[in-house]
């Protein structure tokens, strides 16, 4: 039996902090409120949010473990990003879009919340397997968040784009009035 004090103490980080681990499930917790609510979806979204995450990770792990980083340890990181995608793109598969006031929404399905779920297991017990393998700095919270969101655009964009109906405009904060418009009104 692994005692818990020491898969809190993984080495090199692989186990992310109690800050950001609050922070990302209280993320996903609101995405996936405001998802099986449904919601608009837009083009920028589908791009935009893995890359983020994906580059944030990429970053989290070159900066603090670039240079420790064995083969063990490479295998199973790379393990861990098949998992991300594949169980993403399994999730994409799921996603209801559909037509309401002229632009495509996108809503999540019970079994979409179950492959969250699914992923959020793998990903526990890879740490786990990656701990008792000896294996250092293998995963990233925010890279598998990024790349999981990456295998659920791959397959919920080309559906998307052959529905017909278009994508849902991206709000603008800031709206700047063309020659012969008039502008915005405070």
């Amino acid at each position: 039996m692994v005692d818990p004090a020491t898969l809190a103490t993984v080495h090199g980080g692989a186990i992310p902090g109690p800050l950001t681990v609050v922070a990302v499930v209280a993320g996903l917790a609101y995405v996936m409120w405001r998802r099986l609510q449904g919601e608009p979806l837009q083009a920028r979204r589908l791009v935009v949010l893995p890359l983020i995450f994906s580059v944030l990770g990429v970053v989290n792990l070159t900066g603090a473990h670039g240079a420790h980083l064995g083969t063990e340890s490479v295998a199973f990181l790379v393990a861990g990003a098949v998992i991300s995608v594949v169980l993403g793109a399994a999730r994409g598969a799921t996603v209801e879009l559909f037509a309401k006031g002229g632009h495509l929404w996108q809503r999540y399905r019970g079994v979409t919340v179950a492959l969250w779920g699914a992923l959020i297991a793998a990903k526990l017990a890879l740490a786990l397997a990656t701990h008792l393998a000896g294996a250092t700095g293998n995963t990233d919270l925010m890279l598998s968040l990024g790349l999981s969101l990456a295998g659920e655009a791959a397959l919920v964009a080309p559906r998307a784009l052959s529905s017909g109906v278009p994508f849902a405009p991206t709000p603008n904060a800031l709206t700047v009035a063309g020659p012969g418009e008039p502008g915005p009104t405070r």
